[in-house]
């Protein structure tokens, strides 16, 4: 598993600016066929149905395909609209760095199990460790 300070992870906010930057409209496009598709009154198997399905499979591979790679280099994907939390440690203890969308910086981190509503600032970066391999 791979840890990041808080100055590695917020070099890469660049690249998550740009990689979800591209990938949020296709999330939006994804959710409006979801409700079109899956609601409660779904429509029947026609052609129409069969091209909203196919342009859905085509955008979840594509959205795939972009957030694929930063899944390899040890980010998680918490949200694909943009929710992003990286491994650290604070002391001894592991936690999350966590950047969301529009954000300018990695300033927040949580708990492994608080989530993003357990979001707290980061005070000083000092507090966590340097980044490393495991």
């Amino acid at each position: 598993m791979r840890f990041f300070s808080v100055e590695e992870a917020s070099r890469l906010v660049p690249l998550l600016t740009k990689t979800f930057g591209r990938v949020r409209p296709w999330v939006e496009r994804v959710q409006k066929l979801a409700e079109v598709l899956d609601g409660p009154e779904a429509p029947p198997d026609t052609p129409e149905v069969r091209s909203f399905r196919e342009e859905r499979d085509q955008l979840l591979e594509r959205i795939r395909g972009e957030l694929g790679p930063l899944q390899e280099m040890g980010l998680e994907i918490k949200g694909a609209d943009g929710l992003v939390d990286f491994h650290a440690r604070r002391g001894e203890e592991p936690v999350y760095l966590c950047w969301r969308y529009g954000e300018d910086a990695v300033a927040h981190w949580h708990d492994l199990k608080a989530g993003f509503s357990g979001r707290r600032p980061i005070d000083s970066p000092d507090d966590f460790e340097p980044t490393y391999l495991s």
